[in-house]
């Protein structure tokens, strides 16, 4: 009786191992899925939420490097077009506009010696030519006179001779004359639009730097959200720095996030439909940013010139990503770990015999997955889950 007991004990405990031993194998396998191939629509539109920021930050660069001596408003407050936010240092600005200043007015007074002195050389000059002009012309009267005596018999020949060439050498003289004088007035000329020249280059410095003072009152471009300062009081603003950001208010953009399974669904240049206060419209994705670091995606979206006003004053918007939706298609149930264009190695139940083939799956959708080749509708095919797979 104790033996056959011991046996009870021993049998039913090998029976045991057994069942365990059979659990364990199965556990490291995947479950078989069992899908039916039809056709019908795969979805892969899918909703998200967005934000609604400014489209575009506009800065105020810095012209030269200063110190702020001022700060009118901080980051985060708002501002109207034309609002004083910080004041910049002018003083070494005004000594060189002061200098500027001096400068200009020294050549002016130069440049009015310099045309005083051109009348005055130009009327002795003047004088100098109409003496030499008189004597030409005594010179040509008295050789008239002489030729005349000549014929008559009155004077000699050598007396002529005499007279005519001294007449040449004043000629040449005034010829000579003239042409000095010419050149005299032309340099001073010269000197005259050097100096305009350069009271012309002080006075665009003087106007540039008039302008830079200008900006040392760095005021709003547009009306917008303050993001930005360059400093506080005291520290220097490098040169071209932006001295300060805002968010332009006048335009806008949606700021879309998800998980980071719908980035393959999240192309540049899609449609996205906006929903604001009950009223919809369409979107265009822009720029996608995918950070490593983060479990989302975000990306941006621009509406048109039109429905810019209906973004005013939301922040919160829902969005409908239209991602690729297909008609009538060959499809099959999603399963978890299926990708756009991915190959997949399933048996094919064909009568009674099982087949196993590949199929390339195309468009993704929330619940479905479109079959692009490899099946026919109404196969039977059975494929593993990878979610069911079990660690050891």
């Amino acid at each position: 009786m104790y033996n056959r007991s011991r046996l009870f004990v021993f049998s039913l405990l090998a029976i045991l191992a057994s069942v365990l031993f059979a659990c364990k194998g199965n556990s490291d396998k995947s479950e078989i899925k069992t899908e039916v191939v039809d056709r019908g629509p795969v979805v892969a539109s899918f909703k998200c939420q967005g934000s609604v920021r400014a489209a575009n930050v506009v800065s105020v660069i810095n012209p030269l490097r200063n110190s702020v001596v001022a700060v009118h408003k901080m980051p985060g407050e708002r501002v109207e077009k034309g609002e004083l936010i910080m004041q910049l240092s002018k003083a070494q600005l005004l000594e060189e506009i002061a200098d500027l200043n001096n400068q200009i007015q020294q050549k002016e007074n130069a440049l009015e010696k310099n045309r005083l002195n051109v009348k005055s050389v130009q009327l002795d000059l003047n004088q100098g030519e109409e003496a030499k002009k008189a004597r030409v012309l005594n010179m040509q009267h008295s050789l008239e006179q002489q030729e005349k005596l000549l014929e008559a018999g009155g004077t000699s020949q050598a007396r002529v001779d005499q007279i005519k060439q001294n007449l040449l050498l004043a000629e040449q003289d005034l010829n000579n004359q003239a042409e000095k004088n010419s050149l005299r007035l032309q340099q001073l000329e010269m000197d005259e639009r050097n100096l305009a020249l350069q009271i012309e280059s002080f006075k665009k410095s003087m106007n540039t730097q008039r302008a830079i003072l200008q900006k040392t009152d760095v005021k709003a471009p547009v009306s917008g959200v303050l993001l930005e300062i360059a400093g506080n009081v005291g520290d220097y603003v490098s040169l071209d720095q932006a001295m300060v950001k805002i968010a332009d208010e006048s335009t806008s953009k949606i700021v879309g996030t998800a998980g980071k399974n719908k980035l393959d669904r999240i192309q540049a240049g899609g449609e996205v439909e906006v929903t604001v206060n009950n009223e919809t419209f369409m979107g265009t994705i822009g720029q996608v940013y995918d950070d490593e670091n983060s479990e989302s995606v975000s990306f941006d979206v621009f509406v048109a010139e039109n429905d810019q006003q209906k973004l005013k004053g939301a922040e919160n918007v829902e969005l409908l990503v239209k991602a690729n939706d297909k008609e009538n298609v060959l499809r099959i149930r999603k399963l978890p770990g299926m990708r756009l264009s991915q190959h997949f190695d399933v048996l094919l139940q064909k009568q009674d015999e099982v087949i196993r083939t590949e199929i390339v799956l195309g468009t993704i959708g929330k619940d479905y997955c479109e079959i692009i080749s490899g099946v026919d509708e109404g196969d039977v095919i059975r494929v593993e889950d990878p979610s069911t797979a079990q660690l050891q």
